[in-house]
């Protein structure tokens, strides 16, 4: 019995000392956490606004206009002919049947016609493939150059305002189109990290397309 109660005896006092020595270290603990607290600043960058709000931007879409209007034109100047040509070819046909015309003439006639048809179509395709090159190159060009644009831009402002995390995500820009179908299946469809809500200081969009603007107007 006596050996029981100097086991509990003793268990009492390691308990009683343990809370007093954890006691004693809590304050400093405290002071510890005080001294370096677990800070992360963080914000989001919406990068189709800051691209679409981008002046370098709004010019390359005049650029590519002024690239794609001479390739238009060809494509309807080839689509007017290859129209013209199925309509003679219609006509044959019903001026054929009702006159009675030799069968084998109105074949050569179509055949003919085909021919040029088909010719025309090549050249309506080697016309679009043109244009997707010289467009892929172009906008394989730009697109490093914008980002590389955006990218230093955000490193100026998180270095200026004291950011430890900048994360961007890519959503649409109106209301009308944030609830469109396409729009919703693309975010069920996403594996990333899209926000669904957070606070507007988080924001820094337009704060970086500003920031990339102001850059433009005062470049020489």
């Amino acid at each position: 019995m006596r050996t029981i109660r100097a086991m509990l005896w003793m268990g009492g006092v390691v308990v009683i000392l343990a809370a007093l020595i954890g006691a004693g270290r809590l304050p400093a603990d405290e002071e510890e956490n005080k001294s370096a607290p677990p800070r992360t600043r963080i914000a989001l960058l919406n990068l189709t606004y800051v691209i679409k709000n981008y002046d370098k931007y709004r010019d390359f879409q005049v650029e590519i206009k002024e690239i794609v209007e001479p390739f238009q034109r060809k494509d309807a100047h080839l689509r007017r002919q290859l129209e013209k040509l199925r309509a003679e070819a219609e006509k044959l046909s019903a001026d054929g049947s009702n006159s009675g015309q030799n069968a084998d003439l109105l074949a050569e006639q179509r055949n003919a016609l085909e021919i040029k048809a088909k010719q025309l179509q090549r050249q309506m395709e080697d016309n679009g493939l043109a244009i997707k090159m010289k467009l892929g190159k172009r906008s394989d060009e730009e697109m490093k150059i914008l980002f590389r644009d955006v990218d230093e831009a955000v490193k100026r402002y998180a270095a200026n305002h004291d950011l430890d995390l900048v994360l961007h995500y890519n959503d649409a820009l109106t209301p009308n189109d944030y609830y469109s179908p396409r729009n919703i299946a693309r975010k069920l469809n996403s594996t990333t990290l899209l926000p669904l809500t957070f606070a507007p200081a988080m924001n820094i969009s337009k704060d970086i397309s500003e920031l990339l603007n102001d850059g433009l107007r005062k470049t020489p």
